[in-house]
């Protein structure tokens, strides 16, 4: 898979997941609402999803789980409130 193409792309509520691989081989999940990029989970070396909130944030998550479902379900609580 070439850095950029999704993988996968998966619905929770209003939010989009999609999935994307980077340069640096790390996984990382884009959070859209409506096509707009509200921020990313991304999956660290140690196994950790972290949820980093703004289209532009790649240095300060908000939170973190080790189970990506979980995860997606805080996110998507988190962009509704």
């Amino acid at each position: 898979m070439a850095a950029g193409d999704g993988a996968s792309s998966r619905s929770y509520s209003s939010l989009e997941f999609r999935e994307r691989s980077t340069l640096e081989h790390v996984f990382q999940w884009e959070v859209r609402s409506s096509g707009a990029l509200l921020g990313h989970v991304r999956l660290n070396a140690n196994g950790v999803y972290r949820y980093y909130r703004g289209p532009l944030n790649q240095l300060m998550y908000e939170f973190e789980d080790d189970d990506l479902e979980r995860m997606k379900k805080r996110v998507v609580a988190r962009e509704r409130s």
